[in-house]
């Protein structure tokens, strides 16, 4: 059975109006909120935002928000100039965040008419790479918005791109069946990967990257060495295209196990660095997701059957042995390693539109959320309690992610966040049009 979530959705760029109102700025000012859920009439409305004649006790003015009809029943809350509250008792959706970008870096090199296809940010947020439509990559400064340096070379669309963990090498895949790595300083390529026989769809980079690894429409996953350009390993799959991949490493207690430990130990191979204890989640479009054992080049597990909806996108919690895949048909099912026949949960938002991204993003306190994006906009957060056996016991979504209206969300990041107060890792994210957002 798959739980339906309803949601609220508001005005992508609501903090204008309640900044204008902390300013006192003339006239009124008000923003959309429109709530959702399945069977249920939907509600339209919008909130008015007015300076209130108190203050906090830190000084800070406080905002006032008012439902314009007035018998709406959808809540909302001023929490700070880039945060609400809101919630519906009416559809039975209860109070959640509502959080606005903390940073926007346009990509002012990508190509008029084509929004950012594919992104990475440095470990710590310091640069990004983007890619549009125009078969080029870009590295921008996040801090100033400047452009360092441009990526020329594919001989096609670039589909991925993402940096190596020094920050300072970006590693691309393109319609044109090649990786390619370059120097993020000069923009000069130094390997060319070759072997892939349909365009590139995602990469992944084991350890410090020595090794890279490549899922593509081919229907195969390969692990390369870069010092060599060397092709070590194709994992032959599907038919059908591979649309995601995720390289995690497996959990401590899993890795001490005697039986792994001593069948790692039989085989040592040329090339290969830090792919002991790794594991591969596998989107496929034939509608399976995998978790393959890079070193070993086994399957751990495979869930759904060929001809179920395609996964368009995969994250795995190594600690819970929890997969998370997204589908095309806007379900993320949740499929537990103890119990591979059916998923443990499903949910879905909406009616129907493509989850086209997920990624594991840990709270302060090493919780993890499920970020998700979907191809009408929504991105995002959901925490999950699990009960005895892997099943999940309840889940909820904790805090919606605001920036983009009803673009695709093409790409979710994550990074340590960099401010004290923060209760969660950064997530930076794109709908396809110019702009990178940091929350």
């Amino acid at each position: 059975m798959v739980e339906s979530f309803g949601y609220i959705a508001v005005q992508p760029d609501w903090t204008i109006d309640v900044k204008n109102a902390l300013d006192k700025a003339e006239g009124t000012h008000k923003f959309w909120v429109s709530a959702y859920k399945q069977g249920c009439e939907s509600i339209h409305d919008s909130a008015e935002a007015s300076a209130g004649s108190a203050a906090t006790s830190g000084g800070a003015t406080l905002v006032s928000l008012n439902m314009v009809s007035g018998s709406s029943d959808i809540v909302a809350e001023y929490i700070g100039p880039k945060q609400l509250r809101l919630s519906s008792r009416r559809l039975g959706i209860p109070p959640s965040l509502y959080t606005a970008a903390a940073k926007a870096v346009t990509c002012s090199h990508i190509a008029r008419g084509t929004g950012v296809r594919s992104f990475d940010v440095s470990r710590y947020g310091g640069l990004l790479v983007a890619c549009g439509d125009d078969g080029v990559m870009d590295v921008y400064d996040t801090d100033e918005g400047t452009h360092r340096v441009r990526l020329d070379g594919h001989l096609g669309d670039v589909t991925c791109c993402q940096f190596f963990p020094s920050g300072q090498v970006v590693l691309s895949g393109a319609t044109d069946m090649r990786l390619k790595v370059w120097s993020a300083s000069d923009g000069t390529n130094p390997v060319t990967l070759v072997g892939h026989t349909a365009p590139i769809t995602d990469t992944a980079i084991v350890g410090v990257g020595k090794n890279v690894m490549s899922a593509a429409k081919d229907g195969t996953v390969r692990l390369w060495h870069c010092g060599s350009a060397a092709l070590l390993h194709t994992f032959e799959l599907s038919e059908q295209p591979v649309n995601k991949i995720e390289l995690v490493s497996r959990s401590e207690q899993d890795i001490s196990s005697s039986a792994y430990q001593q069948q790692q130990q039989q085989k040592d191979r040329e090339n290969e660095s830090e792919t002991s204890g790794k594991l591969v989640a596998v989107a496929c479009e034939d509608g399976r997701a995998l978790l393959l054992d890079l070193y070993t080049r086994e399957t751990v597990a495979e869930f759904g059957s060929i001809g179920d909806p395609p996964v368009r996108a995969i994250s795995y919690d190594a600690a819970r042995e929890i997969v998370f895949a997204g589908l095309s048909n806007g379900t993320v099912n949740v499929w537990s390693i103890a119990h591979p026949s059916a998923p443990v949960y499903a949910f879905k938002r909406g009616d129907t539109s493509p989850v086209s991204a997920v990624r594991l993003v840990r709270t302060s306190a090493g919780d993890p959320l499920l970020c998700v994006g979907s191809e009408d906009g929504q991105l995002f957060l959901v925490a999950f309690s699990l009960a005895a056996g892997g099943t999940v016991a309840s889940a909820e979504v904790v805090e919606d992610l605001v920036a983009f209206d009803i673009d695709p969300i093409g790409q979710i990041r994550v990074t340590p966040s960099t401010k004290k107060s923060a209760t969660r890792q950064s997530v930076w994210a794109t709908g396809q049009c110019s702009r990178v957002c940091e929350f």
